[in-house]
C-alpha cells in the first residue's frame, strides 16, 4: 500500500498549494493505492471512518470526502456512512466520483513524518 498527498475536484489544471487556499475549487486530498488481495476496501473504509473527522462541514479545500473509483467503490462508501447515519452520527463527508488527481508538491509528501525527521 502506498499514499501520496495531492489535489482534487476542481478545475484549474495545475493546482498548487497556493491556489487551492485561494480558492481555485481543489481539495486537498490523501490518494491510497492499494492491493485488494492483501487488504478489501471496507477494511479501509473503516480505518476512515475511525481516523477522520467526518462531521464537520468547512470550506472546499477542506471538506471531507470519499473519491471513488469504481461504482463498487462508491457503494461500499455510501453503504458505510448510512451504516454511521443510522447509528445517529453526524457524516458531513460526501460520497463523489473521481475527479483528475494532481500531486501536491514534494515538500507536502510524508510532511509529518519530515517534519519528525522520520523521512
Amino acid at each position: 500500500m502506498a499514499t501520496r498527498v495531492g489535489y482534487t475536484g476542481g478545475e484549474n489544471p495545475n493546482p498548487s498549494y497556493k491556489s487551492v487556499c485561494a480558492g481555485d475549487g481543489h481539495t486537498e486530498a490523501m490518494q491510497v493505492d492499494f492491493d485488494p488481495s492483501q487488504i478489501e476496501y471496507k477494511d479501509l473504509l473503516k480505518k476512515f471512518w475511525s481516523e477522520h473527522s467526518f462531521s464537520r462541514t468547512t470550506k472546499t479545500q477542506y471538506k471531507s470526502a470519499i473519491w471513488a473509483h469504481s461504482d463498487e467503490q462508491r457503494a461500499a462508501a455510501e453503504g458505510s456512512k448510512q451504516e454511521l447515519q443510522l447509528a445517529g452520527k453526524q457524516v458531513a463527508t460526501e460520497v463523489l466520483n473521481e475527479k483528475p488527481w494532481h500531486d501536491a508538491e514534494e515538500y507536502h509528501q510524508k510532511y509529518v513524518a519530515k517534519q519528525r525527521g522520520k523521512y
